[in-house]
């Protein structure tokens, strides 16, 4: 039979202020080998400052945190965005180090604001990580990315969703 835990928590709102909350986790059925998948999530936001400019085409940031091996990824997303705007054809891609694509299929755009996101596509490759990582942010433009640089407006929140086993 399932159990159910509450944990007791707060969050803070900002100005010193704190907002408290219960979470109830349900616990697989003990003795019968099923437990309920845990979700994790790797959210980072990087303003374009941040990125290394390549000296062509492409700026590139890893990641502070990491995907935990043993995760199987779910999807990826972008967003909030503030736009790139120093170059119109501004895309990203989320890669692990060898494979530029790994977190998602396609090139989204980077240049337009999307205050909702941007879908990112289904996991390019396998959903195992085997191996720990820290994904690798890559935006690639028609010109030198020295021209989004400039700008200085560019800011992406990437969430990469993965279940933890």
């Amino acid at each position: 039979m399932p159990t159910t835990k509450t944990l007791s928590g707060s969050t803070s709102t900002g100005d010193h202020r704190e907002a408290l909350a219960d979470v109830a986790l349900r616990l697989g059925d003990v003795g019968t080998g099923r437990t309920n998948a845990m979700v994790g999530v790797l959210t980072e936001t990087v303003a374009i400052a941040a990125f290394t400019d390549g000296g062509a085409a492409v700026g590139t940031f890893q990641l502070l945190g990491s995907v935990p091996a043993g995760a199987i990824l779910l999807t990826t997303r972008l967003g909030p965005v503030v736009g790139f705007a120093g170059d119109t054809s501004a895309a990203i891609t989320i890669g692990d180090g060898s494979d530029p694509d790994r977190y998602h299929t396609g090139t989204p755009s980077v240049f337009a604001t999307a205050a909702v996101g941007v879908e990112c596509g289904i996991v390019s490759g396998t959903k195992l990580i085997t191996t720990a990582n820290r994904p690798t942010l890559t935006v690639t433009t028609n010109a030198d990315f020295t021209a989004a640089v400039t700008n200085a407006s560019g800011v992406v929140t990437v969430s990469i969703y993965y279940i933890q086993t």
